[in-house]
């Protein structure tokens, strides 16, 4: 077998050759990594040219008052301090008016609370103390006249439940109503508290177990005829005249509203019906019609205990007073739900609940303590001033911005003539209209500003250097807000909405940062096709290249031994002498 090796035999070094030449058939790839590498610097410091853009996008866009306030309202920030924490907190909003309040609270909100009772009236009077029939429980939570509900929660009780197993069923139900079971001197007693304190959060239970509560402020009354009443013929009332209802206490002693109705001769149940709904008596009439004939029935409109029904007059179909529609309570309340009562600089105000959000405009109040006896009221101030700091904090982050911006754009930009070193973006378009847009949206005075006194930042003591950064004279800027806050409110609300403009149309994302990066990263790409092209060549004229040099290291190899051969004959010939 006849091994190669190139140069082996004529001392040609064929690898230096090849590598030699191929080094510089690779000149073209270099060229290509190296613009590349220009271009991916290029990207890069757009990239930190958009994070400054980008910060000053937002710092500008807090200047910006949301669409439907005004600058003067976003700006205005009001500061609450409450002299004793322990009593109240308060929260205002930019409505609220600064100034001192001296807050005296008379009564907090209490949650209401309700109980069985215990001994022979204990509801639980099932084997082992249970609850004998099991269904639907339904509490409601609202106000004691049960006109305005807020929750309504419906709960599954089975048959012969314990206390412990309704308790667990109501604070499993998230009602808004917390459940206890309290082993009292007379049995197990289920406690029920409303979660939250306030007169709006009565409970109401009803359903088909058998447990109810009903405030008697929510009790409607009603008062049926009696069988036979309407023995007229074809069932009509043999008498006519007026009808007198009356609604009050439950003793007839305190009469709050009286109403006569006059009913025309042999008048049946319907016409007597028609005729009370159509009076504006405060009750509503219907016509029931039973097995032993038709009876007419009155129920109270509203509820409480001032609602009992009397009839009385030419025309009644009966005198006997209501009784209550609602079933008999198998709770009792253990402790009222009461509202919150309080002055404010010696004004009476109540609110239902103990957090108050009526009583002073932009003003809420948190009432955290009541007086104890024998102390009537607890007192503290209140006090709401004006807080500048945001306007001032604005303007200050706008111009750290504006300057980080400037000082990136600077060195990306720059030229060192002495070392001949340029910055990434020297010359660049995109560089040169983002230093262009911001110099116009800072040195043209906004059209929102036409007429106004305070036009220009200057004015209000934010002064452009001859670098492009900006200073602000603190005191000079204090001085302005002091003396004109809603000019230098729009002032900078007007300045930010144009620098936010500017930077938009920059690095939004179809803005110009991204369209000269998308660009650059389009170039790369060519280029690294061009590259890949170039490889693929220059792999064949490597193969091309050994191959001619190997041929030639054959050939010079052939040749030297031809050489040797020659010489050493030559040496061998008969020498002759002319001797």
């Amino acid at each position: 077998m006849t091994v190669s090796s190139p140069g082996l035999g004529s001392n040609l070094d064929v690898n230096s050759i090849v590598s030699q030449l191929m080094a510089v058939e690779k000149r073209p790839l270099t060229v290509l990594a190296q613009k590349q590498a220009g271009f991916q610097a290029k990207i890069s410091a757009l990239g930190s040219l958009q994070g400054t853009i980008s910060a000053m996008q937002t710092a500008a866009g807090n200047l910006v008052p949301v669409s439907g306030t005004t600058a003067a309202q976003k700006f205005t920030v009001l500061r609450t301090s409450v002299a004793d924490a322990t009593i109240a907190s308060a929260t205002t909003t930019s409505s609220a008016v600064a100034g001192t309040y001296r807050l005296a609270v008379t009564q907090l909100a209490t949650q209401h609370s309700i109980a069985t009772p215990g001994g022979a009236s204990s509801p639980f009077s099932g084997t082992n103390g249970t609850l004998p029939d099991g269904g639907t429980l339904t509490l409601a939570l609202g106000t004691a006249d049960g006109v305005t509900v807020s929750k309504t929660t419906d709960i599954t009780i089975a048959d012969d439940a314990t206390p412990e197993a309704i308790r667990d069923a109501i604070n499993a139900a998230n009602a808004g109503v917390a459940a206890l079971v309290i082993n009292g001197t007379d049995g197990k007693q289920l406690l029920l508290t409303s979660d939250t304190a306030g007169s709006n959060q009565v409970i109401k239970i009803s359903g088909s177990t058998g447990l109810s509560y009903v405030a008697p402020e929510a009790r409607h009354h009603s008062v049926s005829t009696d069988i036979g009443v309407f023995s007229g013929i074809g069932g009509t009332l043999p008498v006519s005249g007026t009808l007198t209802i009356k609604l009050g206490d439950s003793d007839g002693s305190n009469i709050n509203k009286t109403t006569d109705v006059t009913i025309a001769a042999d008048s049946t149940p319907e016409m007597m019906r028609d005729a009370i709904n159509s009076a504006s008596a405060g009750v509503t009439a219907k016509v029931v019609d039973g097995t032993s004939g038709k009876q007419l029935v009155l129920t109270s409109n509203a509820g409480g205990s001032n609602q009992f029904i009397e009839l009385s007059g030419s025309a009644a179909p009966a005198s006997t007073r209501s009784d209550p529609v609602e079933p008999a309570d198998t709770f009792t309340q253990t402790h009222a739900a009461l509202g919150a009562t309080f002055t404010l600089n010696g004004v009476a105000v109540s609110s239902a609940t103990n957090t108050v959000t009526t009583a002073i405009d932009g003003i809420t109040l948190n009432l955290l303590k009541g007086p104890e006896a024998p102390a009537t009221s607890l007192s503290t101030t209140l006090t709401i001033s004006k807080d500048n700091t945001s306007l001032t904090t604005g303007v200050n982050a706008l111009v750290k911005a504006i300057n980080d911006f400037q000082s990136t754009a600077r060195n990306l930009g720059s030229y060192d003539a002495t070392s001949k070193k340029a910055g990434t973006l020297n010359g660049d378009s995109t560089l040169r209209t983002a230093q262009n847009s911001f110099r116009t949206a800072l040195g043209e005075v906004p059209s929102a500003l036409a007429g106004a006194s305070l036009q220009r930042l200057s004015d209000i003591g934010v002064s452009l250097q001859k670098d492009g950064t900006l200073t602000v004279d603190a005191a000079k800027l204090n001085t302005a807000i002091g003396k004109d806050f809603n000019g230098v409110a729009n002032l900078v609300a007007a300045y930010g909405s144009a620098v936010k403009s500017a930077a938009d149309g920059l690095v939004g994302s179809g803005g110009l940062i991204a369209a000269r990066s998308d660009g650059l990263n389009s170039s790369i790409s060519n280029l690294g096709k061009q590259s890949t092209v170039i490889s693929d060549r220059l792999v064949q004229i490597e193969a091309r290249y050994r191959k001619q040099f190997t041929s030639l290291d054959t050939l010079i190899a052939g040749m030297t031994t031809t050489s040797s051969f020659l010489t050493q004959q030559l040496a061998n010939l008969p020498k002759y002498s002319n001797s």
